[in-house]
């Protein structure tokens, strides 16, 4: 009888966490979607000393904090790490001395 009780609650602990695990799964997939939703990445020349800087900005529209990665096509490693607080930008310079000014920013955040 404590057997049949036992094998029954067991059923049901792992019944219920069968239901709630794809959950878990969906609500990170959501989250981190929600995350490319907040921020934008531009790149920006600013010329001086008759060379451009190379330099990634990162604008945040939400209320969290986040830590980006920021790149750019001339210079794809390593990877400029960049803290942005809530409903701010930031800016990360790449490249200190470029003669070009043409470049593609890349960048991917994460919540903090």
């Amino acid at each position: 009888m404590i057997m049949k009780h036992a094998a029954r609650m067991i059923f049901a602990g792992l019944f219920v966490l069968a239901l709630t695990v794809p959950g878990w799964n969906q609500a990170a997939a959501e989250t981190e979607d929600d995350i490319k939703d907040c921020y934008g990445v531009h790149g920006e020349a600013r010329y001086g000393a008759l060379a451009y800087k190379h330099i990634v900005i990162v604008t945040n529209r939400c209320e969290v904090e986040l830590q980006c990665e920021v790149w750019t096509d001339v210079d794809p490693t390593p990877r400029q790490p960049l803290s942005v607080g809530p409903k701010s930008s930031g800016e990360v310079i790449v490249r200190a001395v470029s003669p070009a000014r043409a470049f593609k920013a890349f960048g991917e955040c994460k919540k903090r």
